[in-house]
């Protein structure tokens, strides 16, 4: 309620002094109106952006899980944002681990997962530009994604509230982003972890199961 009232208030506040310009002066050409309207407009953009991002977290989510290659899903995403993370000066690192077993993944689900906390990554460089770097293994019967920035980091009140829904450090961020990853994390069967220093930057990780058919496959392909 607290995050629709802000922009219903500020679209309230831009109608009256819309309406105040026209007594004044009667009568409005589009360009005396389109500082008013253009406010208006970026309140409504907003609002919408708040609701879709509030039924994606309480909605249940329509999971389809495959058996997919974690990695393609990783270089696809990191493809998409390259241009993106060039321009803010931030180098990519890859230190993808060549042979690992298929997981059942939503590939769509985890890959707006992992944008989002890319995205989270690119605010914690945009000052100074930096090093994304990311990396996945396989440890026992549970494959890790490893998501590393050397930005700006967090202080430990920061870090235990980023899951939280509505919690954000950003002016227009809606603090639903986290909170989805979270979810999308757990719809896998999986554990995610942040750990993070001010000043040293911040690492995300992600655990996700090895299905029982990769795994006894794998045991097999090792044994002479």
């Amino acid at each position: 309620a607290h995050e629709i009232k802000n922009p219903l208030a500020s679209i309230g506040i831009h109608l009256q002094l819309l309406q105040k310009a026209f007594e004044r002066k009667e009568s409005l050409t589009m360009e005396d109106a389109s500082r008013y309207l253009k406010v208006i407009d970026e309140e409504i953009e907003r609002l919408n952006a708040i609701v879709v991002d509030f039924l994606f977290a309480v909605r249940p989510m329509d999971v389809r899980l495959r058996l997919e290659n974690v990695n393609d899903v990783i270089n696809d995403v990191l493809n998409f944002v390259t241009h993106e993370l060039e321009q803010h000066g931030i180098k990519i690192e890859r230190n993808l681990e060549e042979f690992l077993p298929k997981l059942r993944l939503d590939e769509n689900l985890l890959k707006q997962a992992l944008l989002n906390i890319i995205k989270n990554a690119m605010n914690a460089l945009e000052v100074s530009g930096g090093v994304l770097a990311v990396s996945t293994k396989l440890l026992g019967d549970h494959v890790a994604l490893t998501i590393h920035d050397n930005g700006i980091g967090m202080d430990e009140a920061t870090l235990s509230k980023i899951f939280e829904p509505y919690f954000t450090t950003k002016p227009s961020g809606s603090g639903l982003g986290l909170t989805m990853v979270f979810k999308v994390v757990k719809e896998h069967s999986g554990e995610i972890s942040v750990s993070s220093k001010l000043g040293e930057g911040t690492t995300f990780t992600i655990t996700l199961p090895v299905p029982t058919s990769e795994r006894l496959a794998l045991e097999a392909a090792q044994t002479p």
